[in-house]
């Protein structure tokens, strides 16, 4: 691994996962050694939610605590009174991972579900102040929609982003940021390339979704924020400007829009 110059921030990955129980400490070791100062664990099921405090204590490790879809299946309706008190933690800095995943809605039912759960979650966000993380496959232009109808306006981000220039735009215009990881170092990936490099750069937040979503130059192995520099320095490349830029703007973004994030650079 290289050192880099230049501090970075991961801002979505699920570094607490088993896939880096045998090696975390070694991993989070040499990301610091690279230029690593923190990053940020979203939530996705209660089980998951009751162990990040442990997880992340006493390193540069944030989290929030949401309810993703794509484990529906193991949502009970009482959890929404377990995120509500989740919530009441000062430690946690946002509510997510939650969202709309129309892959994953293959009926009418599932999706009225996913909805649900979107819109408690959502719910939350607003009466505790917290920003969104959010994952959004196939369903930007509804889930912007219904969030500004509803007024929502604490912001938040939009991990992973796959969307058009559009409906980036149109997220950044509702107070969210995107995140840009693996996704775009592949190269089929020329529409996704194409709107990164248009975006402005107060929109766009680095993360590696470690460990899923390798960049082309890790593929077919296991995801981990080690990946994050080479990324950022594509991302520069298409914007033009220099990887520093690039990375510095990323952590500026995340404090402006998390105002419970301590990141020292």
């Amino acid at each position: 691994m290289t050192n880099f110059p230049y501090p970075w921030f991961d801002s979505h990955c699920h570094f607490d996962f088993p896939d880096f129980n045998s090696d975390r400490t070694v991993i989070w070791q040499q990301a610091r050694e690279m230029g690593c100062i923190g990053l940020l664990i979203p939530g996705i099921s209660r089980e998951q939610g009751d162990r990040l405090a442990d997880v992340c204590r006493d390193r540069p490790w944030f989290y929030a605590q949401g309810l993703h879809p794509y484990f529906l299946a193991s949502h009970r309706p009482q959890d929404i009174d377990w995120l509500d008190r989740a919530l009441a933690d000062p430690a946690v800095v946002a509510v997510g991972e939650a969202g709309l995943d129309k892959v994953l809605a293959t009926d009418d039912e599932l999706l009225a579900q996913q909805w649900l759960w979107f819109r408690q979650q959502a719910e939350l966000a607003r009466a505790h102040r917290l920003p969104l993380i959010l994952h959004i496959r196939g369903m930007h232009d509804e889930a912007a929609a219904w969030l500004k109808r509803s007024g929502f306006d604490q912001g938040g981000m939009v991990h992973a982003f796959s969307g058009s220039e559009q409906q980036g735009r149109r997220w950044h215009d509702l107070g969210f940021v995107l995140g840009i990881g693996g996704a775009v170092t592949h190269p089929r990936a020329q529409k996704l390339r194409r709107t990164v490099a248009a975006l402005p750069e107060s929109s766009i937040v680095l993360e590696t979704d470690s460990p899923d979503m390798a960049p082309a130059f890790w593929a077919g192995r296991r995801n981990d924020p080690r990946s994050l520099p080479l990324t950022a320095a594509l991302v520069a490349r298409l914007r033009q400007v220099d990887t520093q830029v690039v990375s510095a703007k990323s952590i500026s973004n995340m404090s402006l829009l998390f105002p419970k994030l301590s990141i020292n650079v």
